[in-house]
């Protein structure tokens, strides 16, 4: 008779022993040799308590390398349907030469091979199926494979020369570039950079939160007094005694050459964006579409068609002024009137920069970039990232721009590509012979080959969770807002999907199989290109799946959510917690891993899931392995452990990114990825 495993919360007597138990089984043989409790068969007599009906033993099966030990449970079910542990069972094993079992339950390995161990209690009995294998080769050292340089939101760029860029943003992070790497620079400040401009690559400035004001003469940046504690939201000048900030609370501001004093402006209006033609003769824009003209002696309000926010401003001539905002808004004047210009987009825009009347170019959520050819503006094609850009400027030919994940691209309107970036990635998985693919966000897919890491050509796609693949002309990554990219050997290619929702997590099995789940208990099958929805039990968001067959298919997610595929139809499995389980992995059918929240491990041995003691309180993102005594799992702050089938052991990461999706090669490399695009790799 099968019994569910019992529903024991986290605070329940029952679940305290199992801890309580497994801290001592789980110690090795020393513990268990101490206390006597080493021989084969159990001698004392059972004992069943009053009104039980039926008992099982648990786990129902499990693997274990030789020499490790794991501890084995009884529970009894009463005629009332509850369930106890609250019996003393006597316990036997089918072979002794293959496997010991004591008097607590616990059981050691101690050759290859299988036995049979059998719990008595009274008349009852229940068993469990033990398969004893070598030890698998752990991997050696984990070390850097690739690692960008920075993952916080760049919000300035300025280019001295070609070969000349610098680059702001958050936790004062400022970025140069002289052609070769890039690198970061000593600012001494944590406030957020997100402007930055100069008359020369020794002679630049820094605007940002709290006041802050930047100077660099070539060696170092240094401080400067500006007079106000608002948030500075640009700065621009015409030359090096002519140099503007403005920003928050109406905030306008000079530098002479000497020193930063505040300028005429009788408004309190937020300000973000800056041009001039002459020191007579210059332009400000803001929020509520506020349009400000300076004369030489005070700022004034101009007409404006609009009154959402404007972010930027560019011109050529005081008769040929460009200005863009919200919803994709862009705005001209031409010396008299500012008027709406047909825009090609409803996206945000951050910021436009000119090389001519004829090149003119506007950045801003999710990668999209503009173009003006002096007859119409144009989405570019061909945008190196669908990271959210938040600044560009241009010199010798060379148009730059920078965003969200640490990013910065220089193109032209014929070819751009991407110098530096370092999204979060989500999800790797491994090709064979070293290679892979990982993706993350701002739609980034990294492929490995004997080179190293590098960006892949995809279309415009969101951020991406997911990747899985039958092999190298059959490759899946999925992602936000309904993103499902294939990969047919030779490109990228977007898929049509039947949601609109984030899908979180892809598994392939062969190349007519793939599954994908995501929010709102989403389900999809996959078939070459084609994409179609399958009934789900749940609603509530999926996070991973993995399948042993196409007929054996795990899904998890929040709130402990178990689902399973047996070839005809989804149904719910009993987890026994509520803590949200973010990765799902097996070596077969009778043994499937989740990990979650909390450090949730919980195992499923054919018959159902039951709980492993936690290796750690940290969330845990990501687990993998190559066979049932080869298991790892990863998660916050770069946590990682090694599963044997009895002990969960704790390995040195080399790192403390958060690590969100692990894969690798039987008998060779294992990857593990993370923020700031990190991944970690080891050889065995």
């Amino acid at each position: 008779m099968t019994l569910p495993a019992p529903a024991l919360s986290p605070l329940s007597p029952h679940r305290r022993k199992l801890q309580a138990a497994a801290r001592v089984t789980f110690g090795g043989l020393l513990v268990a040799a101490l206390t006597g409790a080493m021989a084969c068969n159990g001698d004392e007599p059972a004992g069943v308590g009053p009104g039980i009906t039926a008992v099982e033993v648990h786990p129902a099966s499990l693997y274990l390398e030789v020499g490790a030990t794991a501890p084995l449970q009884i529970f009894g079910r009463k005629a009332d349907g509850t369930i106890t542990d609250e019996m003393t069972p006597k316990w036997s094993v089918s072979d002794p030469s293959k496997a010991s079992v004591s008097t607590a339950g616990v059981l050691t390995a101690l050759a290859n091979g299988s036995a049979q161990v059998t719990g008595s209690v009274g008349s009852f009995k229940s068993t469990s199926s033990v398969t004893i294998v070598s030890g698998q080769r752990p991997v050696k050292t984990w070390g850097l494979d690739t690692q960008g340089l920075t993952e916080v939101s760049l919000l300035a760029v300025w280019a001295a020369s070609p070969t000349s860029v610098f680059a702001g943003g958050q936790e004062g992070i400022i970025l140069r570039w002289t052609g070769g790497g890039w690198s970061t620079m000593a600012t001494g400040t944590r406030e957020t950079i997100v402007g930055i401009w100069g008359t020369s690559e020794s002679n630049v400035f820094a605007v940002g939160t709290n006041g802050l004001v930047l100077h660099y003469d070539g060696a170092a940046w240094t401080a400067m007094a500006s007079g106000t504690t608002n948030t500075l939201l640009e700065v621009w000048g015409l030359d090096a005694t002519h140099v503007y900030a403005v920003g928050a609370g109406g905030s306008m501001l000079r530098f002479d050459g000497a020193q930063w004093a505040p300028m005429t402006n009788n408004g309190n209006t937020e300000i973000w964006g800056v041009w001039g033609w002459s020191p007579t003769n210059l332009m400000a824009v803001g929020q509520n579409g506020a349009i400000l003209r300076f004369d030489g002696t005070a700022w004034t309000a101009m007409p404006s068609p609009t009154t959402t926010a404007l972010f930027g401003v560019w011109g050529n001539t005081p008769n040929n002024v460009y200005a863009v905002g919200v919803e994709g808004m862009v705005l001209h004047f031409d010396g008299t009137n500012w008027q709406n210009v047909e825009s090609p987009t409803r996206k945000h825009l951050f910021g436009i920069w000119g090389g001519a009347p004829n090149d003119i170019y506007a950045v801003g959520n999710t990668g999209e970039i503009i173009h003006f050819d002096g007859a119409s503006w144009s989405t570019v094609a061909n945008a190196p990232s669908r990271q959210n850009l938040r600044a560009i400027w241009g010199a010798g030919g060379q148009t730059f721009v920078a965003g969200w994940s640490g990013t910065v691209a220089r193109g032209s309107i014929t070819q751009w590509n991407t110098l530096v970036t370092a999204p979060t990635l989500f999800s790797v998985w491994a090709t064979g012979s070293g290679s892979g693919y990982a993706v993350g966000l701002g739609g980034l897919i990294l492929r490995r080959d004997a080179s190293g890491w590098k960006p892949e050509p995809v279309p415009p796609a969101n951020d991406l969770y997911g990747v899985s693949g039958s092999g190298p002309t059959n490759v899946y990554a999925v992602g936000d807002t309904g993103t499902v990219l294939h990969f047919d050997g030779v490109r990228w290619s977007s898929i049509a999907s039947p949601r609109s929702l984030l899908y979180r997590s892809v598994w392939t099995i062969d190349r007519d199989l793939t599954y994908i789940v995501g929010a709102e208990g989403t389900i999809l099958r996959a078939n070459g290109e084609a994409v179609s929805s399958v009934t789900s039990p749940t609603t509530r968001f999926l996070r991973s799946v993995w399948g042993s067959a196409p007929n054996d298919v795990y899904a998890v997610g929040d709130t402990g959510t178990i689902i399973h595929f047996d070839g005809s139809k989804w149904t719910s499995m009993a987890s026994g917690t509520a803590f949200l389980l973010r990765a799902v992995w097996g070596s077969g059918s009778k043994d499937v891993f989740a990990v979650g929240e909390g450090g949730t491990v919980l195992r499923y041995d054919g018959v159902r899931w039951y709980a492993l003691p936690n290796p750690t309180t940290k969330a845990l993102r990501a687990v993998w392995g190559t066979g049932p005594t080869d298991v790892y799992a990863a998660g916050e702050d770069g946590v990682l452990f090694r599963f044997n089938g009895g002990t969960w052991t704790a390995l040195d990461s080399r790192t403390t990114q958060i690590l969100l999706g692990l894969s690798g090669e039987i008998d060779s490399r294992v990857f593990a990825v993370g923020g700031t695009a990190t991944v970690m790799a080891a050889d065995r």
